[in-house]
């Protein structure tokens, strides 16, 4: 800053140098110029300006410029002018205004500007023009919903609330295109050129003439053409005679309501199917209101003659939104004067047997009750009973005597008024947010437990590794490529593990799944049949009769025990028998819980057929066991013959 010459700011950022920046000195300032003069001075800036004026030296030369230029000498004399020159363009011409500039104004209701502006705009299709709104949220809200209507031209939103490269963007598409509509605020009104504007289109009434002034400004620049147009309500008519004192040469022209479009309807559709837009349109209509209820002159701006109710339709709104500030000041105005408008206040009694409307004159206090027919009934004396022992005392009134009441001192009164601010302070998202914060509470995160009450890592959504969680706790700024490969090493070995668990749970999952299919189809080849009378096939057995011969004397006995043929019982063969014992004890035991499913009738039939078989088996080893090597062999010859 100690090696600038020429310095372009704001005021607010030039005192911000001034008290913060110890390079910038104006010691050697020659030249002081204020554009936007008349703005930089008002009421806004005025702290400001006051400040800097204070910093600068006394001998400079101050040039001062603006389309509307400021003559009170109280500005000038905070400036400290000796001797100022004032040199005006128009001051000696007809119009302050160019004169290649068409200016017409449109008086309307305020429930027809919408359709009026859609109207031009799908008139003006291959026109480059401007729309100013007197607030940002109307900007906003005409915006979003012109952009779902699609008139077929590009659109565009320049407002206060948008950040500043947002808006350097919008200026350079503007600027760039051939066809578009710009709405804006009076953010818009000064300073900026925007090159070949054929239209300026005022959509609510201007402040004063020098608004007016800067806002036609955007076209009609250095000998080139231009229109204009003002729509101004029935109440805001007067502004015109401003104009005119201010020899802007403005005349009025009527539109034919049979050529207007209105898009109501599909605006109401809209506003039912996106909550979000609804919302911008609320906000619309009360910083419509708000603007106006804001402005100076209250003999051309009149709040409580808008007709809401039209205007929040005519924005798509089925129900106009409540207006605070509009209902306290009814309420205080008809405080201050209880004769305002009371033959609008009717009170419908309703009766049991006869229905009865009571109205008011504003003549007496005398209420005249008719019926639905409209045919007058009984004059009936309307009046509120100032005193308890008054005559006309109502049934269900409740009389009792003054009591003597210790009331409270002024301090108890502000400890109790203290209290009850305390309650009523309403909790706004900044304060919940605060009490999250303060909780540590993590939105969006689903954290799983193990049955010990431990949380579980979920894969990659958590660092596993001591290295990683350290890199991540890290306050360093940038990226360390050679640390952030080690990490991504250490978790991949957590990575590789959890993969190798799921393959196993994997295969496990399926050998279970195949033991189950074993097990069913064994049930099935051993239960399949459904008859009682069959039974297991034995038809592969060898007949008992051929080879043992038919029951006779040489039959041995079932429970007869045979010895060896040594006449010896040895050890073993009494182990071997106890083994073979318990492993049929065993098998029995899994058949009885396999044929827990059978029938009764079945099951005794397969338990006699089964100790057929164990009776035979037992024969047959008892043979065995007497014949000798070569005589078991032949017999198990004859045997695999006969199959």
């Amino acid at each position: 800053m100690d090696q600038c010459n020429i310095m372009i700011c704001t005021p607010g950022r030039l005192l911000q140098h001034m008290d913060e920046n110890p390079l910038f000195d104006c010691v050697n300032m020659k030249i002081l110029v204020l554009d936007e003069a008349d703005r930089c001075l008002d009421m806004g800036f005025e702290q400001t300006m006051n400040a800097i004026i204070a910093n600068l030296p006394l001998v400079r030369q101050t040039l001062l410029f603006s389309a509307t230029q400021t003559k009170s000498v109280k500005d000038l004399a905070r400036l400290s002018l000796r001797d100022p020159s004032y040199v005006s363009v128009h001051e000696h011409e007809k119009h302050s205004t160019p004169p290649g500039l068409e200016q017409s104004y449109v008086i309307c209701n305020l429930e027809d500007k919408v359709s009026i502006i859609w109207s031009f705009i799908k008139n003006h299709l291959k026109k480059k023009s401007i729309i100013f709104f007197s607030s940002c949220k109307q900007v906003k809200y005409i915006y979003e919903m012109f952009c779902k209507l699609r008139p077929g031209i590009s659109l565009i939103a320049l407002y206060g609330t948008l950040h500043q490269l947002r808006r350097m963007e919008i200026y350079e598409t503007f600027c760039h295109k051939q066809a578009a509509i710009l709405f804006a605020t009076d953010l818009a009104a000064r300073g900026l050129d925007f090159p070949a504007v054929d239209w300026v289109v005022q959509a609510d009434c201007p402040e004063d003439s020098a608004t007016y002034i800067h806002r036609v400004g955007r076209t009609a620049r250095y000998n080139k053409g231009g229109e204009s147009l003002l729509l101004l309500l029935p109440s805001e008519e007067a502004m015109v005679n401003l104009l005119l004192e201010c020899k802007i040469p403005i005349e009025k022209i009527e539109i034919n309501p049979q050529h207007l479009r209105n898009p109501v309807r599909k605006m109401e559709a809209y506003l039912a199917s996106t909550p979000s837009l609804k919302d911008s349109a609320q906000r619309a209509f009360v910083a419509y209101a708000k603007s106006v209820f804001l402005m100076k002159d209250k003999n051309i701006f009149k709040v409580q003659e808008l007709d809401t109710d039209a205007f929040s339709r005519s924005l798509g709104l089925a129900i106009p939104p409540r207006i605070r500030f509009l209902q306290r000041l009814n309420a205080k105005s008809i405080q201050k004067d209880p004769t305002i408008k009371q033959e609008n206040f009717n009170i419908n009694l309703s009766q049991d047997k006869q229905n009865k409307v009571v109205k008011f004159d504003d003549s007496s206090d005398s209420g005249v009750s008719e019926d639905e027919t409209g045919t007058d009934i009984k004059e009936q004396p309307f009046s509120i009973p100032d005193d308890e022992n008054s005559e006309d005392d109502d049934i269900l009134k409740v009389k009792r005597q003054n009591h003597d009441i210790d009331l409270p001192t002024e301090s108890e009164l502000a400890i109790l008024e203290d209290v009850k601010s305390k309650k009523k302070k309403p909790v706004t998202k900044a304060a919940v947010a605060k009490k999250i914060i303060k909780k540590n509470i993590v939105p969006n995160k689903k954290v799983i437990f193990d049955d010990c009450g431990e949380p579980i890592a979920q894969g990659t959504k958590e660092k596993q590794s001591e290295l990683a969680q350290e890199y991540e706790n890290e306050n360093v700024g940038g990226i360390d490529l050679e640390k952030a490969r080690m990490v991504l090493k250490e978790e991949d070995k957590y990575d590789k593990a959890l993969f190798k668990e799921k393959v196993k749970a994997k295969k496990k999952q399926q050998k279970k799944k195949l033991k189950q299919k074993k097990l069913e189809a064994e049930e099935k080849d051993d239960f399949g049949t459904d008859s009682e009378d069959e039974g297991p096939d034995l038809s592969w057995l060898p007949d008992p009769d051929k080879i043992y011969g038919k029951k006779g004397d040489n039959e041995v006995s079932e429970d007869e025990y045979i010895p060896d043929q040594d006449g010896s019982d040895d050890e073993d063969s009494i182990q071997g028998e106890s083994s073979k014992e318990e492993e049929s004890i065993q098998e029995d035991f899994r058949e009885e819980e396999k044929f827990e499913s059978v029938p009764k009738s079945k099951k005794r039939k397969l338990q006699a057929l089964t100790n057929k078989t164990k009776r035979k088996k037992n024969n047959i080893e008892n043979l065995s066991k007497s014949l000798s090597l070569n005589e078991a062999e032949e017999l198990a010859l004859l045997l695999l013959n006969k199959k």
